[in-house]
């Protein structure tokens, strides 16, 4: 099972770093995100809303080095020199079922292992809709790099969990990203719904 969440962890990261700009141009709460200036990502397993004007990469357009557990990726359409702010959806299957909170704090954990300089700035529990009801998931903001030249990078993460089905939605930005592309980048995540 450790595996399992490093491989899907990794996976994560890796996404937010292959962004960069020479490997490619407490207390419940329930999310919600506006409808308008928003389109809908729909599989027959999962539903997330994205801001219109941010390009939705599909699987024949992944860059290339993208891992095969990564679904979809969304991209903010702001460009920066160094970091093009994006967001992706990996799945990965695990050998039993599990929270989706206690799958969070694993993969938490795991992260703490794999980036340096890992800072956590906020962790917060939200309910999102897993099967038709409100289930509440780990949504964690933090920051770190990959290896010593790598630029620092804002992560906000949101781990969800259907039976033996796990969910990683992974936000990365630079920290000095503007307020609204952070907020965007944020609510993609918290849009999440689980069929």
């Amino acid at each position: 099972m450790k595996t399992s969440h490093k491989k899907i962890t990794a996976t994560s990261l890796i996404i937010g770093l292959l962004m960069l700009s020479g490997c490619s141009s407490g207390t419940p709460a329930t999310a919600t995100v506006p409808s308008q200036k928003y389109k809908t990502y729909e599989t027959q397993y999962i539903q997330a809303s994205y801001p219109q004007d941010w390009e939705l990469i599909e699987e024949k357009d992944f860059p290339q080095g993208t891992p095969n557990s990564t679904i979809v990726i969304f991209k903010s359409n702001i460009k920066n020199e160094l970091f093009l702010t994006n967001v992706n959806i990996a799945h990965s299957a695990l050998p039993s079922t599990m929270d989706s909170v206690d799958y969070g704090k694993q993969v938490i954990a795991n992260q703490k292992a794999l980036l340096q300089n890992y800072n956590e700035i906020s962790r917060n529990e939200i309910e999102i809709p897993i099967s038709g009801q409100s289930q509440k998931v780990t949504f964690v903001v933090f920051e770190g790099k990959r290896s010593a030249t790598d630029p620092v990078i804002r992560f906000a993460q949101l781990y969800a969990v259907k039976d033996t089905q796990a969910y990683i939605l992974t936000a990365a930005m630079l920290p000095t990203e503007e307020a609204s592309v952070q907020a965007s980048a944020e609510d993609i995540l918290k849009s999440l719904k689980i069929k």
